[in-house]
């Protein structure tokens, strides 16, 4: 009786330790299902950013290309910002590349951000090197010296 009371005991002993382990192993399991989504989730957000950015890089840089010479692209752009009574002076740089110095006067911050904006649009466009210079006429407004040259 005393045995079969012995073994009775050992038997529920087995049982409790296999309840908790089991009850532990899964609750662990379930926290590990809870991560593993979570972590998907933020895989799928980096990957629609990524798509996202790919999307408005190649709107930005690249899908544009400047198709008329530099000169032309000079006045248009002065045309297009209203600004082409304020280019004082446009001088083709000789070398290999396509390049142009242009002199802009009078301008504000806000015309100068355009000008180098406007030039930025286009993959074929770079800016060798550009000068502000403040006017000592009127302190609001400066002068923009700019150097573009055109890739092929």
């Amino acid at each position: 009786m005393k045995e079969r009371a012995g073994i009775f005991l050992l038997i529920i002993i087995i049982i409790i330790i296999f309840a908790a382990t089991y009850m532990f192993f899964s609750a662990r399991e379930g926290q590990l299902l809870k991560e593993k989504d979570t972590v998907q989730k933020q895989y799928q957000k980096i990957y629609s950013m990524a798509e996202e950015y790919k999307l408005l890089s190649s709107k930005d840089k690249g899908a544009r290309r400047l198709q008329e010479g530099l000169l032309s692209f000079v006045q248009s752009s002065g045309n297009k910002l209203n600004l082409s009574d304020r280019i004082a002076t446009v001088k083709p740089i000789p070398g290999s590349v396509e390049g142009v110095s242009v002199l802009y006067q009078g301008l504000n911050f806000t015309e100068i951000v355009e000008v180098l904006k406007l030039a930025g649009e286009f993959s074929n466009i770079q800016v060798r090197a550009f000068s502000i210079s403040k006017r000592f006429d009127d302190p609001g407004y400066a002068d923009l010296n700019m150097q573009i040259e055109k890739i092929k």
